[in-house]
Parts: C-alpha cells; structure tokens; sequence
C-alpha cells in the first residue's frame, strides 16, 4: 500500500507541471494575441513621405482602392498589385475596384476624378507568382531589385500588416519599408471578441504571424553561425 502511494505522487506531481507550464504557454500566446490586436488597430498609416513604389498585397477592394488612391496622389511612381490571379487583367481589376471608388466612376462622365484607366496604363504592375505572404515578399522583392528600388510602401489590411512586415523586412532588409494599413469592414479588429467566426479568424491570424517571426529569427541565426564559420574557416593572413 506504501509503495503504490510512494509511486502515485511523482506522477501527480509531474502532471501538475506539465498542466501548470501549459497554462503559462497559454496565457502567454494569449497576452500575446491582445498585444497583436492592439497593434493591428492603432498603427496609423504612413505619412506623406514619398517611396519609390507602393505594393498592395490581394485580398480586398478596399485595399487596391487605398492603392490607386495613394498611387494617384503622387505618393510614388508605380504600383505592384502581388498576388493577382492567373486569369486576373488590369481591366478586370479596374472593373473589381469601381463600387470602393465612385470618383473614378465619375471621371469617366467629366474627367473630374480619379482617371483609373490612364493609371493602370502607365504605373501599375501585375504580380502573377505569389500565393501567400511569404512568396509575396519574394516576388516583391524581385520586382523591386529589377527597378532599383530602394523604398516601398506597403499596403494590406490592418489585422494582416505585422506578418507582412516580419516576411518583408526578411526578404528585403536593405529596403525602407513604410506600412500602410487598410481597416476591413468584414473584419473588424476593434470588436473581435463579439464575432466568433472574427475571433477565431485573427486567433489564426496571430499564430501566423509568430510562426512567421519564429522563422525569421531561425533564419538569422543559421546565418549568423554560418557566417562565423566561414569566418573561422580561412587561415589567418600573415602580416
């Protein structure tokens, strides 16, 4: 009967641990999560500064509207649309776009908004390879060194902008980039916690985003080492 209680209390012990350091993870992924929400909410978009590009990453009427519009306030010289579908044309979009921008419905009446046309035409650029954020900083990344660009300004919904960031910056850390969220009507950060189906999409959207920042920091470690490997690796030079 000893015996049996000697053994049975490590193990009650052990399970206590383990469910007590669970419980931290989980309070710590959920601090996390407000913090990121917090963010996606507050960070205001960029100022006036001017870049030698703007990238707009696919996902809303909205956000190539917010696109066009900083496009056409001279903010930069051309415009990358990353991500379009592979039967996606510029007249397609500009099609897409109309409802989010009556001025541009009614420069073609009077010629007194936004010439939507005549943009597409001179300044704005189809990207056909992306899929997901990660390749979306890839193909801009190609986009922007064929051009011999050096800044960006990047625009995506608010709730998306922090993993975009980490894979950006990743991918062009000698690039300036400036980010310029778009709020998502159908996606409501500021109330998140009264729609489960809101909830459960940013909760995704957050667990991304550390994954996303988890790799970034992989990545700069393994470089980091190989980089002082190599450095170990050649013999001293003879003064």
């Amino acid at each position: 009967m000893a015996r049996s209680s000697y053994t049975a209390t490590p193990i009650t012990t052990r399970v206590k641990r383990w469910l007590g350091l669970l419980l931290a993870v989980l309070l710590l992924w959920l601090g996390g999560a407000l913090t990121y929400f917090n963010r996606a909410e507050t960070t205001p978009p960029a100022g006036d500064e001017r870049t030698d590009a703007i990238v707009v990453l696919t996902g809303g009427a909205a956000r190539l509207a917010t696109a066009l519009r900083l496009l056409n306030e001279n903010k930069a010289d051309r415009l990358l649309v990353s991500g379009v579908g592979p039967t996606a044309t510029k007249a397609s979009l500009l099609q897409a776009v109309l409802p989010s921008m009556p001025d541009a419905a009614q420069a073609a009446s009077d010629g007194e908004g936004i010439d939507l046309q005549s943009l597409f035409e001179c300044c704005v650029d189809l990207g056909f390879e992306a899929t997901d954020t990660a390749s979306n900083a890839v193909e801009t990344a190609a986009w922007a060194n064929a051009r011999g660009y050096q800044s960006i300004r990047l625009v995506t919904a608010n709730y998306h902008m922090p993993r975009s960031l980490v894979e950006f910056r990743r991918r062009m850390p000698e690039a300036t980039i400036l980010p310029h969220p778009v709020r998502s009507d159908a996606m409501r950060v500021e109330d998140w916690w009264r729609r489960s189906t809101n909830a459960a999409f940013l909760m995704g959207e957050y667990t991304k985003y550390v994954a996303a920042l988890l790799r970034a920091r992989l990545g700069l470690l393994i470089a980091e080492a190989l980089r002082g490997n190599v450095i170990a690796a050649k013999p001293e030079r003879l003064q």
